[in-house]
This record gives C-alpha cells, structure tokens and sequence, in this order.
C-alpha cells in the first residue's frame, strides 16, 4: 500500500461520528439513536490521557462506518470487579457500568448518563451461559442466550425472536487491534442500547478473563 493510501486510510478510522440532530432527554446519547451496532477495540486514543489520569484500559468504540463514537476506560478493582467509564469525544462521562460482584455469579450495572440507572445484564443462573437484561425496575426485558457452536457469541433474543448478537473478533475496516462488538435494533432506546453496550463488556471480561 502506499504512504498516502496507509494515511487516508487511519484518517478515515480516526473520523470521529457527527452527532446527530433528535430529540432526545440526554443529548449526550444521541449518537446512539441513529445507529444499530457499536464495535469496541482495545485501543488507547489520544484523548484517553485526557479523560483518564487512572487508565488501565483503554478501549476506542465505533460505528460500522467506522467512526469513532465513543472512548472508554476500564478501571480494574478487587477480584473480578471493574468500572467501565464511556465518554463522547468531548471528554464528558456520558454511560458508566460497573461489575460489581465477582466470579461465580455475573452482572453488570449500567447508568446512562451516570447518576441514571437504566438497567442490568444478570447470568440467568449460577454457573449458567445464558443472561437476562432488565431494566430499570428490575423486571426481564430480553435475554442473551449463548450460541452452541460457537462459544461467546450471544443472541439477543426477544421472547422467541432473535434481535441482535453479541461476539467478538468482529471486523473493521483498517483496524487490527482485538475487537468486540455488538448489533441491536435502531428503533431500541438509548437506554436499552447503553445496557446492551455494558452486557458486550461483561461477555468479552468473561471470555479474555481481563477482569482478574
């Protein structure tokens, strides 16, 4: 490839997504409305420096246009919790989810933007390989359910119907880091798709075991 080619083709990666313009309660997860797949590398921007003095994982998410959406950090705590910051790219918190209990029983809480509790992803059992997402009241709303053949690839279904997936090694074009990522309905709310984007995390700490 060509010099030129190779730098058009991290300007492009490095694009960061326009916000768009709708109505919503929380303008900072606006970007969310109009888009049906988040896809998650680990990979340190220049701005983490910025958003994050205490960094100890630095993630880049983007659209499947391969914009950059959102950054993200993960700061790791005691035993198998974590707390995962997302920020916009003007260095504003704008989802927070936390990992509150170790191995053997698996959750996530999600608050978006922080200091709003939208929801959990919860293991269905103890020792189980399939997850309930509920929302803010506690009560079921979808569930992740582990595919057979291929192991960490989630359907998320609604009652009987398949809605979106969650797996990781997904592909993006210029971009080889390790990467995670998840699909969803565009007509899904912010808040659920903040819970989806937190349930994406909790599956890819179980399968690369980042969070011991």
């Amino acid at each position: 490839m060509l010099k030129s080619e190779t730098k058009d083709a991290k300007d492009k990666v490095e694009k960061w997504m326009a916000c768009p313009v709708v109505a919503t309660d929380y303008p900072g997860l606006a970007y969310l409305c109009t888009l049906n797949e988040l896809l998650v590398v680990e990979r340190v921007d220049a701005l983490h420096e910025v958003i994050s003095k205490t960094r100890r994982v630095g993630y880049t998410i983007y659209n499947n246009a391969g914009e950059k959406v959102f950054l993200a950090v993960k700061e790791l705590q005691k035993q198998e919790r974590f707390t995962i910051k997302v920020f916009n790219n003007y260095g504003n918190e704008i989802i927070q989810v936390k990992k509150p209990t170790k191995l053997f029983f698996n959750n996530v809480l999600v608050w978006a933007p922080p200091g709003n509790f939208v929801g959990s992803v919860e293991q269905d059992k103890c020792w189980s390989q399939n997850y309930v997402m509920k929302n803010r009241s506690g009560e079921p709303i979808l569930k992740l359910k582990a595919q057979k053949v291929f192991k960490f690839v989630y359907d998320i279904m609604s009652g009987e119907e398949k809605i979106g997936t969650i797996m990781s090694k997904w592909e993006i074009s210029n971009v080889n880091e390790y990467k995670f990522g998840v699909t969803f309905p565009i007509t899904m709310s912010v808040e659920e798709k903040s819970v989806l984007l937190g349930a994406c995390f909790l599956m890819d700490c179980l399968k690369c075991n980042k969070c011991c």
